[in-house]
């Protein structure tokens, strides 16, 4: 596991914008893979303000949303409208592109086929980085620990019940997430110690397989590891 241990939350966010903001510099074009929840919300806001905005306002940049809650996308719960409130609160610069799931079909299956669609439609092969979040179940984007999403092979991205949760939810397959060039994982916080303790000592969850034998930086504070 590459740890990239940080004393605050904040220095850990500085470091993995300064991260994209370097690759997108070095790169003419490329694509940047977003995935919801609490923490990585002050990195998309960071990323959406001066001096970051300009800086990445010169790159041609398809963003794209790694997973969703099947809700509307004014929904307080939508992971594409927490994008538009950060990452897009002063518009979307015009070298740049977001491609989300719509979820406005009421039909888990066909959003995910409507996603797969514009995938290709745009000719991406593969993001050059993707930010990963970790669940204390171990989970990340929307696979689940014992949903059969993981195992899927064939796809892009896939529809996904969780019980746990009793919703549908779509989502980047794990062949999707692994086929890119680097994956940035985020944890802060002592919620996720037991977690990352656990991966690192070989545990099986979602989030390791994800990682495992490919290009990934985690990016943790010291609460998170206890160290």
């Amino acid at each position: 596991m590459n740890l990239r241990i940080f004393n605050t939350v904040d220095d850990l966010l500085r470091a993995a914008a300064a991260t994209l903001v370097q690759r997108a510099s070095s790169n003419g074009s490329l694509s940047i893979g977003l995935s919801g929840g609490s923490t990585p919300q002050p990195l998309y806001r960071m990323l959406g303000q001066s001096p970051l905005r300009e800086a990445l306002a010169k790159a041609r940049i398809t963003w794209v949303m790694v997973d969703e809650r099947y809700v509307p996308l004014t929904d307080p719960q939508s992971n594409a409208g927490m994008i538009e409130r950060t990452l897009f609160a002063e518009g979307i610069s015009p070298s740049h592109q977001f491609l989300h799931f719509r979820t406005e079909f009421q039909d888990p299956s066909r959003s995910a086929i409507e996603f797969e669609r514009v995938w290709r439609d745009l000719d991406l092969k593969q993001l050059d980085s993707i930010i990963l979040g970790i669940g204390e179940d171990g989970h990340t984007a929307s696979l689940f620990p014992g949903t059969p999403v993981v195992d899927v092979e064939d796809r892009i991205a896939s529809e996904v019940f969780v019980p746990r949760l009793d919703s549908w939810r779509v989502t980047l397959t794990m062949p999707a997430i692994r086929a890119a060039k680097l994956r940035i994982v985020l944890g802060a916080g002592a919620s996720k110690r037991n977690i990352i303790r656990e991966v690192r000592e070989g545990a099986d969850y979602p989030i390791a397989r994800a990682t495992r034998d490919v290009d990934s930086w985690w990016f943790v504070d010291r609460e998170a590891v206890g160290e």
